[in-house]
């Protein structure tokens, strides 16, 4: 076979993630106390979690086929009442949005996205709550072999292929809690892919904890048609629902897609395919889009050079690209890129130079086989000046209203991005002149007393955390 990936770059060292400043201020739920979704061996010997889901743990009760767990087997109204009330209630919202953004995550990626520590205990009364109810469903790792795989903080959560969330709990929501949970999108149920949705998870953890970027988003906001049509305020040749595993995006508002992959299937071509014909018609300038595709294999598994899915992943996206020619700014060579998980991460809890770059492989040169790529660095040599009628850094304000964003990158009050109901309405409260002004006495309508300050928006129809 003939060769046509560059050479390995081969990384003999890292930077331990310990002795790296962490923008998330809690150093227990940072990347070096996390589990390594990829080093650690979690997944062997398959990719899948074993779930278990509130509709078949109440069945085995019911057949007598297993007592289950009597925090998890919550009555439906007592699970309501938890859900509703106001204690844990910001904590609560942070982390469906989580979930229904990223699909599928661990119990310590939840608690370090929300800030929430109590998450890390599945028997925590909103998971618990939300588990009797069939909002989520709760696994744990495959591999028996490791320490304590029951029911503790390495367990995993994803949301339930149910509508129990859009019957039960969106009725009870305000606007902005909606809003904040769903990012104005429908609910989005089940899981799929567990080690390939946890890994995409992590990685959106990672940049947003190391790297100096305005906001990661999840798989729920990495659409085709959000990244290229409708949020672009444009509409696609032909309807793409398909997402891209998560967008990191730059302080300048260039969008950088990432999409991993384990292997190099018929799949995988077929979506390089799509996202080259999907650059090939938004010039970076009005559409800030960049992908970068991740190979992230089991690294227990042996690789052989002729079955090396970097190397078919490498061969595959050439293939592709000679469908659409071309080496300029605006080409899909330019702007599709290449990386490999153990390049960014060689080993448990340590980062690379190229990660803190995100350095790739772009198939720019003017060569065939292998000299066809070069490295260039996502983060660093890779300029991007969009079109004056594109507001490329809206996104980054945007991304502060949604609770799926990491707690550092959201904090203030953002209420006045979405202004109050009758603001929405377009309406006023009216504020008649008094006939005998000379006469009037008083504070106005609102103002302040004492050390209360102005009056605001009651809690729940406000964004602030």
């Amino acid at each position: 076979m003939v060769t046509v990936a560059p050479e390995r770059r081969i990384v003999k060292d890292g930077i331990h993630a310990e002795i790296m400043p962490s923008a998330n201020p809690d150093d227990d739920l940072a990347m070096h106390h996390r589990a390594d979704p990829y080093w650690d061996r979690l997944w062997a010997p398959g990719s899948q979690a074993n779930w278990i889901t509130g509709s078949i743990s109440r069945h085995h009760k019911k057949e007598g086929l297993s007592k289950g767990n009597a925090k998890l087997s919550l009555d439906p109204d007592e699970a309501l009442r938890i859900l509703t009330s106001n204690r844990g209630r910001t904590g609560r919202l942070a982390a469906w949005g989580v979930l229904d953004s990223w699909r599928t995550v661990s119990s310590e990626q939840l608690a370090a996205f929300t800030g929430c520590r109590y998450l890390l205990d599945p028997n925590y009364s909103t998971l618990a709550a939300s588990f009797a109810l069939d909002i989520i469903d709760i696994g744990t790792y495959p591999n028996k072999t490791r320490p304590s795989p029951g029911m503790n903080r390495n367990v995993v959560y994803r949301t339930s292929n149910s509508d129990s969330f859009t019957k039960i709990i969106e009725p009870t929501l305000t606007g902005p809690e909606w809003l904040s949970v769903t990012a104005g999108h429908p609910w989005s149920t089940g899981g799929q892919y567990d080690r390939h949705n946890i890994l995409a998870t992590e990685l959106g953890l990672r940049v947003s904890e190391y790297l100096d970027v305005g906001a990661v988003l999840g798989e729920k906001l990495s659409s085709i048609d959000l990244l290229a049509g409708a949020g672009l305020g444009k509409k696609l040749a032909r309807t793409d629902s398909r997402r891209a595993d998560g967008t990191i995006v730059r302080t300048d508002g260039m969008r950088i897609v990432f999409e991993l992959t384990a292997t190099a299937s018929a799949a995988f071509e077929n979506k390089v395919r799509r996202w080259a014909q999907v650059l090939s018609e938004r010039p970076l300038e009005t559409s800030g889009l960049t992908v970068v595709f991740i190979a992230a294999p089991h690294p227990d598994r042996p690789r052989h050079t002729s079955t090396d899915p970097r190397h078919e992943i490498y061969r595959k996206m050439a293939t592709v690209l000679r469908e659409f020619p071309g080496r300029g700014q605006d080409s899909p060579a330019a702007r599709m890129g290449v990386a490999h998980w153990e390049s960014w991460f060689p080993d448990r809890h340590l980062m690379s130079e190229e990660f803190f770059d995100l350095r790739a492989d772009f198939a720019i040169n003017d060569a065939t086989g292998p000299d066809r790529w070069a490295p260039r660095d996502l983060l660093g040599d890779y300029p991007f000046t969009p079109w004056h009628t594109f507001d490329a850094t809206a996104v980054l304000e945007n991304s502060k209203l949604l609770a799926a964003t990491p707690h550092w990158m959201r904090k203030g009050d953002h209420t006045a991005m979405i202004g109050s109901p009758m603001d929405r309405a377009g309406v006023e409260v009216p504020h008649p002149a008094p006939a005998k002004p000379h006469l009037c006495k008083g504070r106005p309508l609102g103002g302040a007393v004492g050390n209360g300050g102005d009056a605001k928006l009651p809690a729940r129809l406000r964004i602030e955390w």
